[in-house]
């Protein structure tokens, strides 16, 4: 292993590095009950693939519930599982909150993937605890480091003792549960939490506490979790117990974490690293990507060209400053590169990673939805983005790539989607759908010009369901589903929306087939969403032969949307390659059919096109009417058709593009483009 010395004196010290970050734990609050059905079923798969694996990474705090059952965990303490609750505003359970607001799903609904997340996030602080029995009592202390910029808001410290675990001999509620991981027990000094206030860079706030033991509980499995809480956001900065790994390096960028690349020139980022322990020790960074094999990049540190995986020797309080220089290839790509820092002395001890994206020649990107699946049986629906990514190639795109929503996210903060046309948001049957911090990047992206395909079997339910049987409808996607998808929701739907049949009136879909509707997710898992129009929506599908609408398209000469209250994924793959392409093709003002383009290579024609007020249109033998809508679909000619050759005026129509809409006797039609110059 090659090793690079460095010494204090040569580099910035803790003082100079804001932007550095500690390790981030993932604190889970989950909120259970041991009369509660779906806990049972959930909770043991919480714990095997998300708490067992990673003793490192995870800190865990149990809620017992006072509904829906009996629960001696939740009566040894309600009236602090009560804040809680109130505090996070959960209505049913199993509900668990990740750091705070970074995520909220069923236990099902996290994987590792979100573990790793948060913990390559970082957070500016290092919390450090202590405990010492002291015989009937024991002393906590707490010491919260500063090692990077904390953010401006309001924080607390909170010291939750959590019992690991409690065990029962017979279920102690009704469903069948005896082993209950982290069970909260009191929170020090109180739930009222003890305000903090961030300390200078390098330095650290202290906060000493004594509690009595209690003999109801098993003193060998009792700790403290101790975290910093942003009391408005609920943004949790970072947890810590006297279980932490030793963690003297942190990992964090020094600007922005994102950037739009351009082919065949370097972009450039940067990120620091410091080693907050009290001696030299040896850090090794690694560097790894996901880039396809036209793209290129290297690494340096410190200034000077670094090899992936050698060993830096860095003076206690020095930091290290690592920069990427990532120069995309011609393929379209959403890359993420991924920097590992190790301890050379404690090679057991998790590795820190943070991670960077860079974006280059997408026009057409397909984000999928991290959110839990609605069974709870785990998953998200990146389970099915290949549909989405067949459907571009179906319609010949070449810019296409995918990645998910927390990538967006980040893509979105940093400006970084200027190159990106269309956006085809797979939600399918997950949850929440589109979230409240997500959402501003979606609607400053749709009113720069963007357009989106967005589409999911249980989105209206979530988000706008007035019974109160949903809980993630907030005012927030309340009003992007109103005013940006210009949706409305009428019904939760059910097994008898089974055909998805085509409006054949609508100037873009009209064309399309009808699909039969797959129950694609199992057993009664089946909630095609009843639609309504909302501030200029149009119906674009109905369910059966009824007048529930299972899709709807909108325009206002800024952007587009197209919404469907099912996925592609529960269509045919004949039928969903359809519906993506044509959504595509109305983005970029390409509507054609198969039937058209036939047509008119055979003899049928519209001249001259473009025109300023009068065509001639030939060869529509059984043609009865036209139809000519514009650029938002709205019907605005209709002229009757003879047989044989015939000149018609449409000098009522101003500059722009239509559709002229052909309607055979028979009730069949094609579509053919119209430019009018005027």
């Amino acid at each position: 292993m090659k090793k690079i010395f460095t010494s204090a004196a040569a580099l910035f010290l803790i003082a100079g590095s804001a932007k550095s970050q500690a390790a981030k734990y993932a604190l889970f609050e989950q909120f259970t009950q041991a009369s509660c059905g779906p806990c049972a079923a959930q909770n043991p798969g919480f714990e095997s693939t998300i708490l067992t694996p990673n003793p490192d990474k995870v800190r865990h705090i149990a809620y017992h519930t006072s509904w829906p059952g009996v629960d001696p965990m939740n009566a040894y303490n309600a009236s602090e599982v009560a804040t809680r609750v109130s505090y996070y505003g959960v209505s049913g359970v199993p509900d668990v909150f990740l750091n705070g607001n970074q995520k909220n799903s069923s236990p099902s609904g996290f994987s590792q993937a979100d573990v790793d997340d948060q913990f390559s996030m970082g957070s500016p602080i290092k919390i450090i605890v202590s405990e010492v029995d002291m015989g009937t009592t024991r002393d906590v202390t707490i010491d919260v480091l500063t090692v990077g910029t904390v953010p401006g808001g309001t924080y607390k410290l909170f010291g939750a003792i959590v019992e690991a675990p409690i065990d029962f001999a017979t279920p102690p509620g009704s469903n069948g549960e005896t082993h209950f991981p982290d069970v909260f027990r009191k929170m020090l000094p109180s739930t009222a939490g003890s305000s903090y206030t961030p300390a200078a860079l390098g330095s650290s706030v202290t906060f000493t506490y004594t509690y009595t033991e209690d003999a109801a509980w098993n003193m060998a499995n009792i700790k403290v979790i101790a975290f910093v809480q942003n009391t408005i956001t609920k943004e949790v900065l970072n947890s810590g117990t006297i279980y932490d790994p030793t963690i003297n390096y942190t990992l964090g960028s020094s600007g922005p974490a994102s950037t739009l690349g351009t082919s065949g020139a370097p972009s450039n980022l940067s990120l620091t690293s410091i080693n907050t322990g009290s001696a030299p020790e040896d850090f090794v960074y690694t560097l790894s990507t996901d880039a396809p094999g036209d793209w290129s990049s290297s690494m340096t540190v410190n200034g000077s060209a670094f090899t992936s995986g050698s060993s830096v020797t860095t003076a206690p309080g020095a930091t290290n400053t690592i920069g990427l220089a990532i120069t995309p290839g011609a393929t379209p790509f959403v890359a993420t590169y991924t920097v590992t820092v190790t301890s050379v002395a404690t090679p057991s001890s998790p590795s820190i990673l943070k991670k960077v994206y860079v974006i280059s020649n997408v026009t057409d990107l397909v984000v999928s939805n991290t959110g839990g699946l609605g069974s709870g049986t785990g998953g998200n629906a990146t389970s099915w983005e290949s549909v989405y990514v067949a459907g571009l190639a179906a319609a010949s795109e070449p810019g296409a790539a995918k990645t998910t929503d927390v990538v967006l996210k980040e893509l979105g903060s940093t400006s970084s989607l200027g190159g990106v046309n269309n956006i085809y948001y797979n939600v399918g049957w997950t949850f929440p759908s589109v979230t409240d911090d997500e959402i501003p990047n979606i609607e400053n992206f749709m009113n720069n010009g963007g357009n989106i395909f967005i589409a999911g079997q249980d989105m209206g339910w979530e988000i706008m369901d007035a019974s109160g049987t949903s809980t993630y409808g907030t005012v927030t996607n309340k009003a992007f589903y109103t005013n940006y998808l210009h949706g409305g929701w009428s019904a939760d739907g059910g097994s008898t929306n089974t055909q998805l049949k085509t409006v054949t009136s609508d100037a873009v879909y009209g064309t399309a087939a009808n699909a039969t509707i797959n129950n694609y997710y199992g057993g009664s898992y089946f909630y095609p969403d009843e639609l309504s129009t909302a501030n200029g929506g149009i119906t674009i599908f109905n369910y059966n032969s009824t007048s529930k609408v299972g899709g709807l398209r909108y325009t206002n000469g800024t952007y587009k949307v197209v919404y469907l209250g099912v996925g592609p994924e529960m269509l045919s793959t004949t039928n969903a390659n359809e519906v993506l392409t044509i959504a595509h093709d109305w983005f970029y003002g390409i509507i054609t059919s198969v039937e058209a383009d036939a047509l008119f290579n055979n003899g049928y024609s519209v001249y001259p096109n473009p025109t300023n007020g009068q065509i001639t249109i030939r060869g529509f033998q059984g043609y009865k009417e036209l139809q000519v809508f514009d650029a938002t679909g709205k019907l605005v000619v209709t002229k009757p058709l003879t047989s044989g050759v015939q000149q018609l005026d449409l000098n009522e129509l101003t500059g722009g593009n239509y559709i002229c809409k052909f309607i055979h006797q028979n009730g069949s039609f094609v579509n053919q483009k119209l430019t009018f110059v005027k």
